[in-house]
């Protein structure tokens, strides 16, 4: 009798078999490529984010700069390291999203225990959901689904992740030795309004969307829970900031019990110089300036910080080496 039902409705049975068995199939695999840190927007920048940062001695990042293309053009962990002592990184790459930021955070975390989370808040009025792109609207919601879709350019390179085990052999030979600060030597002055920290031109572009506040929070109760503490920075760039900006970030940081200082305020006070210190017309900094900013920021950290200074240990003995070796600081 069973026999002669399957016979008689094979083409529904199969029918209705065929798209669970593919979700189940899509569903786990889905699972297993995930981030374990959440999910991500990037997935390859982040996965090399997180294998540069396995590649340095473990528990030996006190600081850790998150941020978009602003953090690795304008700041200096070397010249900070240099100049006292304190070892830092920038987890940071070029339109990087908060919730990639979040996910390396968190998954680095096993291996890096930071004091200190400095936020440049460029990204919070950047898109910030892992799904969405405004060039894919069909598609979004089909990988939020199955993020397998999402994810792969992961799965067809899939190797496990560096962060399984402390008995991983890593090339030295890889380490990043600036630390994820990416100089620039080329000169575009900005010949825009120098006051433009006054004015409300980005008004329009001033509200923290929704999904960045979601992971802000993600991130706000990721350092509670761990007993780091969070600084946010907004590094000098008349094209990303001016007082409506600023309002924004002030608003949050307080309602949050967050530190937050505007570097934006405090250019003439760094020497600043909108004609010879910014490589795109001030966008990003170029060379000059980030050793402008790096000085500042790295005084203003050792300062209202409690950081130790590593210049005399022989376990960084590398970091001073590679300062030494970059050349660009006295």
């Amino acid at each position: 009798m069973v026999k002669d039902f399957y016979i008689k409705n094979k083409n529904k049975i199969m029918a209705f078999i065929f798209p669970v068995v593919l979700t189940l199939i899509l569903s786990v695999s889905s699972s297993i490529v995930s981030p374990e840190g959440g999910e991500v927007y990037d997935i390859v920048n982040t996965d090399k984010k997180l294998e540069d940062l396995a590649l340095e001695d473990k528990d030996s990042i006190d600081v850790m700069f998150t941020g978009n293309s602003l953090v690795f053009r304008d700041i200096s962990p070397l010249q900070i390291y240099h100049e006292h002592g304190i070892s830092s990184y920038d987890v940071s790459d070029g339109a990087m999203r908060l919730c990639d930021q979040c996910s390396i955070l968190r998954t680095a975390y096993k291996r890096h225990t930071p004091d200190l989370i400095v936020i440049e808040p460029c990204v919070m009025f950047s898109e910030a959901s892992p799904y969405r792109d405004a060039f894919a609207h069909p598609t979004n919601f089909v990988e939020s689904l199955f993020p397998i879709f999402h994810y792969h350019t992961f799965y067809k390179a899939y190797i496990p992740s560096i962060f399984d085990s402390d008995d991983n052999e890593l090339d030295e030979d890889d380490v990043d030795g600036m630390k994820g600060f990416q100089y620039s030597e080329k000169v575009e002055p900005y010949t825009g309004d120098l006051n433009y920290m006054e004015k409300d031109r980005l008004k329009n572009e001033s509200e923290i969307h929704e999904d960045n506040l979601y992971y802000l929070k993600k991130i706000t109760d990721f350092a509670e829970a761990n007993g780091v503490k969070l600084l946010v920075t907004a590094l000098p760039s008349p094209v990303n900031y001016d007082r409506s900006r600023h309002d924004s970030i002030q608003k949050w940081a307080e309602e949050n019990g967050v530190d937050f200082i505007d570097l934006n305020l405090l250019t003439d006070e760094m020497g600043i110089d909108w004609a010879t210190d910014t490589k795109d017309g001030g966008d990003h900094l170029n060379l000059s300036g980030s050793k402008k900013v790096s000085a500042y920021l790295g005084n203003y950290i050792a300062e209202h910080y409690s950081l130790k200074d590593h210049r005399d240990e022989e376990s960084f003995k590398d970091w001073s080496e590679a300062a030494d070796k970059c050349g660009l600081y006295d």
